[in-house]
């Protein structure tokens, strides 16, 4: 693939190349099946060609802001995680986007979408994830986050050319897990876009990371937290600390040579946990639903890094919407409405996996210091955690935070301290900063939200929305329940 030199000098030659398929009149949903009634918001979904000789196309679901004027209105670029897991499934059906598949066919909509406040685009990336596809088998193999990064660029400057009235728009670049990886990457990239290149710069104004991966050393080292939530025994808290030392054994599970002392420890842990216990969410039920997705999406071993993420409800006690969202956007008729599909893939649409071979060494990769290079340039990075997610818990988020805030020399604002969403607590924040011509300015703001998983929006939507609002206008999180404001 390009390396990133090679890829900004040859842009304006793939631009003319791509002229045909960047000016194609946008794919308009003229209705998805079941939707609801009266949808005042415009939907698009299709195809954007990111390298057209071997029939590279990464599928996009775009919705425009529910309100009268969508132009005035800032864009948001979604990317989940994986790596290998899909935007819309996750993104946009489960967790923010304006409908979710109801248990009688239809589509319900979400009152708590994302829609509300912005431009969402949900984007599968990178190829071999969801719909995204190349007609080159071989590049399904060895896919990594420099590939990654700089396709979802080509992507973005491609999806300008068919959307020219968001050229101008501000730009938020947001998503969760593995998204940790790419967002980071894909923003550094477009800095770097906006320097070398004269004209219309892109207009990145900051990135969020829900439940981020950002150093496999320091992110996933879960034992305290699954000891302190009830879900392991003093006795394998000590296992985990001696027998699997939580650095050496992840580097060690990437490169398949666990020890067998280790491997007999995580087997016991799992026998803790118990088969029902989801990772991502240590309270959620299981889904009872008599298909085979229902049945066996909560059987799997622990395995955080490479397991398909397990499919979870948007609403605690609808433990079974993944089932209705796979059957949905397998059937014909969603996904003619979608645009997608259109070459006939040769397996089913799915959450995670497909045909995606995806380098491990790209995990080991840590992001910290990139972070530390886009807020010296001044791009503002909100880190959220939802506090019952086992797979990077909390705790190891709020250490990266401080590990970034000491490093810059960043002022505490205010206190560790509650923030509300509506008249409940929503989670705890803290947000570093530095005073600028008498003026407080926020650069890094780290978030728990109270009672969610590792997909944020899927348990917990109301804070969720508040979380984003807070993020798009670059305000601080609520400290007192509106109705007690004076």
């Amino acid at each position: 693939m390009w390396s990133s030199m090679t890829f900004l000098l040859a842009f304006p030659v793939i631009s003319c190349f791509f002229f045909f398929f960047c000016n194609a009149s946008a794919e308009l949903i003229k209705g998805l099946p079941g939707q609801p009634a009266n949808v005042t918001f415009k939907q698009y979904s299709g195809y954007i060609v990111t390298e057209p000789k071997h029939g590279r196309a990464l599928f996009y679901y775009f919705v425009e802001v529910d309100s009268a004027n969508p132009g005035l209105h800032p864009l948001t670029l979604w990317l989940n995680g994986g790596p290998g897991c899909s935007s819309l499934g996750f993104g946009a059906f489960s967790e923010h986007g304006p409908f979710q598949p109801g248990e009688n066919g239809h589509l319900i909509k979400n009152k708590y979408s994302w829609n509300l406040e912005s431009n969402m685009l949900y984007l599968e990336s990178p190829i071999g994830v969801g719909f995204s596809y190349s007609n080159t088998s071989s590049d399904y193999l060895g896919v990594n986050d420099t590939i990654t990064a700089e396709e979802n660029l080509i992507f973005i400057l491609n999806w300008f050319k068919k959307f020219p009235q968001y050229r101008d728009s501000d730009l938020y670049l947001s998503g969760e897990s593995y998204a940790g990886h790419y967002i980071p990457q894909l923003a550094a990239l477009i800095l770097n876009y906006n320097k070398r290149f004269s004209g219309r710069p892109i207009k990145l104004k900051a990135i969020a990371l829900g439940n981020p991966l950002l150093d496999l050393e320091i992110s996933v080292n879960n034992a305290e937290f699954l000891w302190s939530h009830g879900v392991i025994s003093d006795e394998m808290l000590i296992l985990r600390k001696t027998v699997c030392n939580e650095s050496r054994r992840l580097k060690e599970s990437l490169h398949r040579n666990l020890s067998k002392q280790c491997i007999d420890v995580l087997n016991q842990e799992q026998e803790e946990m118990g088969s029902f216990t989801d990772p991502g969410d240590l309270i959620l039920p299981i889904c009872l639903s008599p298909t085979v997705l229902g049945q066996t999406v909560y059987q799997g071993a622990l395995n955080m890094l490479h397991a398909k993420l397990a499919i979870r409800s948007a609403v605690a006690g609808d433990p079974c919407l993944g089932d209705r969202i796979y059957q949905y956007l397998n059937m014909p008729k969603v996904q003619e409405a979608l645009h997608a599909n259109t070459t006939h893939l040769p397996s089913d649409w799915e959450f995670c996996g497909g045909h995606l071979v995806y380098q491990r060494e790209s995990l080991e990769i840590n992001i910290i210091p990139l972070l530390s290079k886009l807020l010296r340039r001044s791009i503002p990075i909100l880190l959220f955690n939802g506090d019952q997610d086992s797979k990077i818990p909390l705790t190891q988020t709020r250490i990266i935070a401080n590990m970034l805030a000491e490093e810059l020399k960043l002022v505490p604002f205010g206190s560790y301290a509650p923030w509300y969403d509506k008249m409940q607590v929503g989670g705890w924040t803290q947000s570093f900063g530095q005073a600028r011509k008498g003026k407080n300015v926020t650069y890094l703001t780290f978030a728990t939200v109270r009672g969610a998983a590792h997909e944020v929006p899927y348990t917990s939507p109301s804070q969720a929305l508040t979380l984003f609002r807070a993020f798009l206008r670059g305000s601080p999180l609520p400290r007192i329940p509106p109705e007690t404001k004076k």
